[in-house]
């Protein structure tokens, strides 16, 4: 996709993005800057408050969003004060979840002690999507300095994601050591609708094992959604609730104690990275479910039978920027495999018809598009990243997969595409 095209799309989403979800910006009352062992200085946002809690809260990958700076607000109104750091944007790292595996806890467990001798109070450490890693880390890294004041209350996560790395399609993905070395109290709100669900009762028994309580609790689809720049009207509507919750959490974290001694923490070796940039051979089951769901019109399509054509089924979602920009090349093969056995379908994950109707006023769509409303399609061909394609020949088996977007009318592509015909 050339320059030109891309910040068309960019702009499409912009505009998008402005035209459905509801602007609030929360500005944090107070900056601090917090000295650290490794000789750094992490900026904290601070909302203060005059309770004797203080939730440091950890940026994920993306940053710090509205939705962060919106739910901190109402946090510090119910007396909870809320520090938030982004670590990796003080280090001058470059955002990701890359950066947040390399980092050991060391700097968050600082931050921790920090928090409580500036304040006096007891700290809950949390995260949300890859920074949970670095919560957890933080710690254990705190347990492993011998505490003599037990003021570590416990974690509360939202739709954690613990990850080596994206696994290939097909395949299960690796935990990071944290998660079998964590045995603190835990707080999870968990997306129902968010892109991990379909793992987290494998996350859920790792990180029980040590006998550590572990509270649980789904929440809408827009609670996860932390990365949109504006949170959407949706989260805005869940917030009072989202906070009481916490409130209450805070206390029911509380009453459990967090055990002196850590679990020993295996060493973490660092994977490639699972992200595709062309076609791989799937290596799961060869056979692909049926399809059973409602399109964008309202129609019932169903399909159980592959055999006789190429067919290319794409998990994909309006808020995933790689799945817009693929749109493009993805009207473009239908284009070039015009007159050939060749299906395109499209399956967008856990958002309602309005959404998606809207979204395809903006941004031209050429091929089907069912709607997964709840996710559990996606969750039973077990799609972890978004987008997420399955390349199906002609005896009706998936031969190739890619769990990233890709630029699908390269000639060469086309040329692999047509071998299985």
């Amino acid at each position: 996709m050339n320059t030109s095209s891309r910040l068309l799309l960019h702009i499409l989403i912009t505009f998008f993005t402005s035209s459905i979800f509801v602007s609030q910006i929360c500005l944090a009352e107070n900056d601090i800057i917090v000295p650290v062992s490794s000789g750094d200085e992490i900026t904290i946002e601070q909302y203060p408050a005059s309770g004797k809690y203080l939730m440091l809260w950890i940026a994920p990958e993306y940053g710090l969003r509205g939705a962060h700076r919106a739910l901190a607000k109402m946090l510090s109104e119910q007396n909870i004060e809320v520090w938030q750091a982004d670590i990796v944007q003080s280090l001058f790292m470059q955002q990701g979840a890359t950066s947040i595996r390399k980092l050991d806890g060391k700097l968050v467990a600082d931050i921790i002690e920090y928090a409580h001798k500036l304040t006096g109070k007891k700290v809950i450490i949390s995260g949300d999507s890859y920074s949970t890693i670095s919560a957890l880390q933080g710690a254990h890294q705190w347990q492993q300095r011998k505490q003599t004041n037990s003021y570590l209350i416990g974690a509360i996560l939202f739709s954690p994601y613990t990850y080596t790395t994206i696994p290939p399609l097909g395949q299960l993905p690796e935990y990071m050591p944290i998660v079998s070395a964590t045995n603190i109290p835990l707080m999870i709100y968990q997306g129902k609708n968010n892109g991990n669900i379909g793992q987290f009762d494998s996350l859920l028994e790792k990180l029980q094992q040590h006998g550590n309580p572990v509270y649980t609790r789904l929440t809408p689809k827009e609670i996860s959604l932390f990365y949109e720049e504006k949170p959407p009207k949706e989260m805005l509507q869940q917030m009072k609730p989202l906070s009481n919750s916490i409130k209450n959490m805070i206390t029911a974290l509380e009453k459990h104690n967090v055990p002196a001694e850590p679990i020993k923490l295996a060493q973490f070796k660092e994977n490639k990275s699972g992200i595709d940039t062309r076609l791989k051979i799937y290596s799961g089951s060869a056979t692909p479910l049926a399809i059973h769901l409602e399109n964008s019109h309202g129609e019932t399509v169903s399909k159980n039978n592959y055999k006789g054509q190429v067919t290319v089924i794409n998990f994909w979602a309006t808020w995933c920027r790689p799945c817009v920009e693929e749109i493009p090349s993805l009207n473009r093969l239908k284009q070039k495999m015009a007159g050939l056995p060749f299906e395109l379908i499209s399956i967008n994950y856990a958002e309602d018809k309005k959404t998606i109707l809207e979204f395809m006023r903006m941004v031209k769509v050429e091929f089907p598009v069912l709607l997964d409303q709840e996710g559990n399609f996606a969750k039973q061909w077990n799609v972890i990243a978004y987008p997420s394609t399955f390349v199906i020949d002609k005896n009706g088996k998936i031969q190739y997969g890619v769990n990233a977007a890709i630029e699908w009318d390269d000639p060469e592509l086309i040329k692999q595409l047509k071998t299985l015909l």
